[in-house]
């Protein structure tokens, strides 16, 4: 009688087994799903606009010419990571715009996942599917507004070079730049899935998010070249793991800067800690978090 029971069901969800569960299979099977929340989460963005998507465009560019006047013109900060050949000449504007544009995507994509438990907690209350669908999602929704500004990047990249205004030695290395969205994904969601679960039970900690990612960015050589920091500190500097990343496209796009392996190295090793550290940390909030909150 039992066995009739059984299969009358398609799909049994039981609670999980105690062991460490990545649930990364389950992500595939919702797959779909992942695409409509992405999409949902993409539109919403410029819904109710008087621009609509043409603030994907216009809001890298007003944020690249505010730091180009106040940090490039005013403050003097130097635009470069270290000693690059004479034939290579790289505008302010080039330099503070991949940065600006790989930083946006990393600090929103963590804001959006810390999140993601609390904006998504009616709908996790009512319909069942794997938690780690609506992070992922907000990943790949910010991955939408990237590429977009990545394209625009180079646009101007490459009309610097036909102007003659800009001088870059590009080689088949830039290949492996998508290398590094990878990791600012990872890295984003790792530190978003931890910060997530301590807002369900601490939410102070959602008001500190904004400042510490400030805080973070002045850490991070973004709006200022790595010959800022002083050379004896470089070691220490670079066990930011977005330090790297930073650094990395900017050799990879201009073909000369700052690339060290170990640096490299240290930082994909703390991306994959943070990663499943927190991926682990939110499949075990998932099962009573709806209760807390």
């Amino acid at each position: 009688m039992e066995e009739q029971r059984n299969e009358q069901w398609k799909y049994c969800i039981e609670p999980g087994n105690g062991k460490l569960e990545l649930g990364f299979g389950n992500l595939w099977q919702y797959r779909g799903l992942i695409y409509l929340f992405a999409k949902r989460d993409f539109m919403s963005k410029y819904r109710q606009t008087v621009l609509g998507p043409i603030w994907m465009f216009l809001s890298p560019l007003l944020t690249t010419v505010m730091f180009t006047v106040v940090f490039g013109n005013m403050a003097k900060f130097p635009t470069m990571d270290s000693v690059v050949p004479k034939k290579i000449v790289i505008p302010a504007f080039l330099f503070y715009m991949i940065g600006n544009t790989l930083w946006v995507y990393f600090a929103n994509t963590v804001k959006a996942v810390s999140k993601t438990l609390i904006a998504n907690a009616r709908i996790m209350g009512k319909v069942y599917y794997p938690r780690l669908v609506s992070p992922v999602a907000s990943a790949l929704s910010n991955q939408m507004t990237m590429a977009v500004r990545l394209l625009l990047f180079a646009c101007f990249l490459v009309g610097g070079v036909v102007c003659g205004r800009v001088s870059v030695h590009i080689t088949w290395t830039v290949l492996l730049f998508p290398l590094l969205i990878l990791q600012m994904t990872l890295l984003s969601l790792g530190v978003g899935l931890i910060i997530s679960v301590l807002t369900v039970k601490y939410r102070d900690v959602g008001f500190m998010v904004d400042f510490c990612l400030q805080l973070w960015l002045y850490m991070t050589p973004v709006v200022y070249g790595l010959r800022l920091v002083p050379e004896k500190w470089i070691g220490l500097y670079m066990l930011n793991p977005v330090a790297p990343v930073m650094t990395t496209a900017r050799c990879l796009c201009f073909g000369g800067g700052y690339f060290q392996i170990v640096p490299v190295l240290w930082s994909w090793a703390a991306t994959l800690l943070l990663f499943l550290a927190g991926v682990l940390l939110f499949n075990r909030a998932e099962k009573n978090f709806v209760d807390v909150i």
